[in-house]
């Protein structure tokens, strides 16, 4: 038996790293499904498969279930180390954890890590490092807390980085209170935060230290400069724009250009990600080895490698270095070390390499929407681009050039479809077209904001920048103005009322299924791809609720306001007053885009109501009949003349601040719910639970219980 055979190691093919980082991501993702924050188990786990998987190497053998064995270990290896890790990171089960240690009284310490504008406070995530109590002790604590602060001018001085101390009693960070609305709690707690606290004043709080000058610092300001540099040539949405797409700057983009960029499948130019990583990298090294030419020398092509990574870490540095562009910089990192050593990295490798780093790090990454849409864009770019790329051969380099470009964003879509449906619920029609000319136009946009900032801040040549922001702001004028047509188009956006995790998951399946296919031409992967799809619509057709539903009506939660919805299939009417369209995403409008109805008339809550409705609803003020239920509305604005007589009536809604002592005489016979809605203030609940004890009163609170929903 020949040397190579005796010691032959587990063969994982031409990408090694992929099963790794597969066996992390199943540890993180069964540590997350059990929901036991467990570490000392996994470690044992993990430690013992290890030594397991180290000793078939080291005494290696040359039989197949040896290898086999040894594979099997290791990945056992790496799967509860990943169960570990991620437990490891759950703070609340750790001793040290602020919510365990704080008392009435004390002052939370701790360091600014990130700002962002809320709609009426800006929003800071703290990294809290010590407890501040009365009798001088310091206790050390661990944990995060979401801080929003009064929009005042000791607020607008503050910066990430800087140490601050607050005064205030923190909460837990409440569930949607109305259906289908997007659940905060979750996406906060999968950022490591649970707790929130709202300051009324500049009294409640004060920066103990500002930000040093370390290397984060120094970005930060290089960034408040370039940024300088837009205001002075840039107004309005070319400002917005072009301060995202470069520097990464969002909180001037209004709503209305974030929705069209969304709606045509662009939005993801306004963060900066590996796209604009990747351009930076493209510019750098024309610039080095076209302009320069300091490819001629292996010390000239180590000297490019090392300059485009320092760049590249710089830009990401000043750009706010979010989790897209860690996971950018990583990339072509590696991509860089394999040049230096003159050897060609597969890509699933470097994908692998910087997902493992990035989830030893922060496991939690696992579950963001940005980390997820990154890495499977890439994976759709590798596994589609150079099949598309050949289906058509177009004449000229601009032609093939520009179906390049198609075939690129096409295989990236292609790798985000399913989780884009899933998130999002809509695909964007022309994106074939909007994708690729966006992409353009970004490389477009980065390289004039690159040349912009060094002209404008640098040379400080005030002619020449006049040019240079003169093209900037006309180059995302352009761009804007076409995001702006394709989102008129007839069929521009496609809107799904259902898309499940089973439906991404089939969806995902046949795409990778035809991939597979792409890739070895078998017809067995395209025969999968097509019933995978089929069974996909089929599932998701069966879920999507019909239109001959029966009625529902549901009491929402509305700050300060009332609103109730009946609907009967796609027909439906409100009683109370709409919400503004800005408080819609909180409120009704998940749930009636779920449905997919729209109220044809709102009723408001005042005598003049009096209405049968088509599907047999009455609304009659104060009352109103739906299905088996009879409703009485008690209003605190409304003059009570006389005891209302009860008899009949199964639901009361209370509104307006209506106080306990004004309520009617219930007798003990009377089987009543009591529903308040977000029109009775917080600090009334407690007053309304203690009357409700005594008079054994059934509660339903739609601020903490949520919406009421008939049926049930």
């Amino acid at each position: 038996m020949s040397q190579l055979n005796k010691h032959a190691p587990a063969a994982w093919g031409t990408v090694p790293m992929v099963p790794v980082v597969l066996a992390l991501i199943a540890g993180i993702l069964t540590a997350d499904w059990l929901n036991q924050p467990l570490t000392l188990p996994w470690l044992i786990i993990a430690s013992t498969t290890c030594l397991g998987g180290l000793i078939t190497v080291i005494r290696r053998s040359p039989t197949r279930w040896w290898a086999v064995l040894g594979s099997g270990l290791i990945l056992l290896s790496v799967f509860s180390f990943g169960a570990w890790r991620f437990n490891t990171g759950y703070l609340p089960a750790q001793d040290s954890f602020f919510a365990h240690h704080l008392e009435q009284g004390d002052f939370l310490s701790g360091k600014v890590e990130n700002l962002k504008p809320g709609r009426s406070r800006m929003r800071a995530e703290v990294k809290l490092s010590h407890i501040l109590r009365d009798s001088g002790r310091h206790v050390p604590v661990s944990g995060k807390l979401l801080v929003y602060l009064p929009p005042d001018e000791q607020t607008a001085q503050l910066k990430a980085g800087d140490e601050i101390v607050l005064n205030a009693e923190p909460s837990e960070i409440s569930g949607p209170l109305n259906p289908e609305v997007f659940d905060f709690r979750a996406y906060a707690a999968r950022r490591g935060i649970h707790h929130q606290v709202f300051l009324r004043s500049a009294a409640d709080w004060r920066v103990a230290r500002q930000s040093g000058g370390g290397i984060y610092t120094i970005a930060q300001n290089w960034r408040r400069a370039w940024f300088k540099t837009f205001q002075d040539h840039l107004t309005g949405d070319e400002l917005a724009v072009a301060s995202a797409l470069v520097i990464g700057q969002r909180d001037l983009i209004i709503e209305e250009v974030k929705s069209a960029y969304t709606d045509t499948g662009a939005v993801h130019v306004l963060a900066v990600s590996g796209l604009h990583v990747g351009i930076i990298f493209m510019i750098l090294t024309f610039f080095l080895e076209r302009v320069l030419r300091l490819n001629r020398t292996n010390f000239g092509r180590v000297a490019i490698i090392l300059i485009s990574v320092v760049c590249i870490w710089a830009f990401a540095l000043v750009s706010g270095l979010s989790a897209s562009v860690q996971r950018a910089a990583i990339m072509f990192s590696l991509l860089a070390v394999g040049r230096i050593a003159f050897r060609k990295i597969h890509v699933f490798n470097t994908l692998s390499v910087a997902a493992l780093v990035m989830l030893i790090y922060q496991p939690v990454q696992l579950f963001h929407v940005g980390f997820q849409l990154s890495f499977m864009a890439i994976i759709g770019i590798v596994a589609f681009t150079n099949y598309l790329d050949r289906l058509v051969y177009l004449p000229g380099i601009v032609a093939r050039k520009s179906w390049s470009a198609i075939s690129a964003s096409t295989g990236a879509q292609l790798g985000t479809l399913p989780l884009s449906l899933l998130y999002f619920r809509q695909f964007p029609a022309y994106f074939m077209v909007s994708g690729t000319l966006v992409i353009v136009f970004a490389f477009a946009t980065m390289f004039l904001g690159l040349l912009h900032g060094f002209v404008a801040g640098m040379l400080q040549i005030p002619v020449l920048a006049g040019g240079t922001g003169f093209l900037l702001s006309f180059v995302v004028e352009l761009q804007n103005a076409l995001i702006f047509f394709f989102r008129k188009l007839p069929g521009a956006l496609i809107e799904l009322r259902f898309f499940d995790g089973l439906s991404s998951l089939l969806l995902a399946l046949s795409i990778a299924s035809l991939g597979a296919y792409l890739r070895w031409g078998k017809l067995f992967f395209l025969t999968s791809s097509g019933g995978l799809l089929v069974l996909m619509l089929i599932w998701a057709q069966t879920q999507v609720p019909g239109t001959d539903e029966g009625n529902e009506m549901t009491v929402f939660h509305v700050s300060r306001g009332t609103l109730i919805d009946f609907s009967s299939g796609s027909r439906a009417w409100s009683l109370g007053e709409q919400p503004q369209v800005k408080d819609l995403d909180f409120s009704a409008g998940p749930l009636r885009k779920s449905l997919g109805y729209t109220p044809e008339t709102t009723f408001a809550l005042d005598p003049a109501t009096d209405t049968l409705l088509p599907t047999g609803i009455r609304l009659r003020y104060p009352c109103f009949d739906f299905a088996d239920s009879r409703w009485l509305v008690l209003d605190g604005k409304s003059e009570r003349l006389s005891e209302p007589d009860l008899s009949g009536f199964t639901h009361l809604l209370v509104i307006n601040d209506l106080r306990t002592k004004d309520m009617p005489d219930l007798t003990a016979n009377q089987d009543f719910l009591i529903v308040l809605d977000g029109s009775i203030p917080f600090y009334r609940w407690e007053e309304w639970h203690g009357r409700a004890a005594q008079s054994g009163w059934k509660l339903h609170i739609t601020g903490e219980k949520g919406a009421f929903r008939l049926p049930e």
